[in-house]
């Protein structure tokens, strides 16, 4: 969907429109999407993220015009029969559990929430929302959800829930925990902040980097010190671009854990310099383009200057998956395939309540 679900969430509340959120919150056997799944269906049945397609989300969008009218929340239990799995490719059945909840713009406290949490994600601040899991919560509830920020702030209300008993480091990015003597559940899920890409030169091979990075739901930075190559032009998908010194840029940069740099400068001078400073940072993810002469060139200039071999096996390079990519759109297809493997969680899958 290329934006954080909650933020469209806000937007379409705050401009008047009446929504149901449909999230996956527990699966078992062959199923199209993982828990954490979400799609807004709007009042007019338009259908915003995906849930796996198919019957399944053909049936949420109908039970969803439904809610919309009762006005109450539903956990939707479905069960892919042998015809279903026929039609999705599977082999296997599965079972789905999915939360639907209608959210009302005439619900000020929900908007307020949300609010929040989009300011969060907007100054890619962590945070953790609780949902309250049951069937027949009113849209007008003011108790049925809250958010945890990582700064231990809270926002919202659930009735009878301590949010001290959160951990909000856990590792899993959402778990299913009983709730008042299991008469209810918690979903609690850890915001994903949108992922972003630091792009070290504006050539033709970053070019097709920024518009497929986008397109799979990463923030772009783009930094040159060349305007005629790092312009909004060439780069109409870019977050951000930065006409400055490479040596000088990282100054200004907020660098985290979400981030992913990518070197494919024009001259291994350059190449050298950004990885030397990038080295320095916290991010998760560095790629340096080029060829192994290249690399290994580069390595040996560093490890002059003090640099360990611990510290460059942190470095993809050559940059991308093995595809025996040639052209500059092959070579980002394979930069953004590898993006994507990095930024995949590892699958943790709890199953707390049936």
């Amino acid at each position: 969907m290329g934006k954080n679900i909650y933020i469209k969430v806000y937007e379409l509340l705050s401009s008047g429109q009446k929504i149901v959120l449909a999230k996956t919150i527990r699966r078992s056997g062959s199923t199209p999407r993982d828990v954490g799944s979400m799609c807004i269906i709007t009042q007019e049945g338009e259908l915003i993220g995906t849930i796996g397609g198919g019957i399944l989300e053909y049936r949420v969008q109908k039970r969803a015009v439904e809610l919309l009218k009762q006005e109450e929340t539903l956990v939707y239990r479905f069960h892919l029969t042998d015809e279903d799995l026929a039609g999705a490719g599977m082999i296997c059945g599965g079972d789905v559990d999915l939360y639907l909840e209608p959210f009302f713009p005439e619900n000020t406290g929900t908007i307020s929430l949300f609010k929040i949490i989009k300011e969060y994600i907007a100054g890619n601040k962590p945070g953790i929302l609780v949902t309250r899991i049951e069937d027949g919560i009113s849209a007008m509830d003011t108790g049925a959800r809250m958010f945890i920020g990582k700064d231990g702030k809270t926002f919202g209300t659930i009735p009878g829930f301590d949010p001290k008993g959160i951990n909000l480091d856990k590792g899993v990015p959402y778990d299913l925990i009983a709730f008042n003597d299991k008469k209810e559940a918690l979903f609690v899920e850890r915001i994903a902040l949108e992922p972003r890409i630091f792009l070290f030169g504006a050539g033709h091979v970053s070019m097709f980097v920024a518009q497929l990075a986008k397109m799979v739901g990463f923030a772009i930075t783009v930094i040159d010190d060349r305007p005629k190559f790092a312009n909004s032009q060439r780069f109409p998908d870019a977050d951000e671009i930065l006409i400055t010194d490479f040596k000088q840029v990282f100054e200004q940069l907020e660098i985290s854990p979400n981030s992913y740099i990518l070197i494919i400068t024009r001259g291994h001078l350059h190449d050298k310099v950004v990885l030397q400073h990038a080295l320095g940072t916290s991010a998760s993810y560095i790629g340096m383009i080029g060829s192994t002469k290249k690399r290994n060139t580069i390595y040996k200039a560093l490890m002059d200057e003090g640099f360990s071999n611990d510290d460059l096996e942190k470095v993809h390079s050559p940059i991308g998956l093995g595809i025996n990519a040639e052209t500059p759109e092959e070579i980002a297809v394979s930069i953004v395939g590898e993006l994507i493997k990095k930024r995949a969680p590892e699958k943790k899958k709890k199953n707390l309540i049936s």
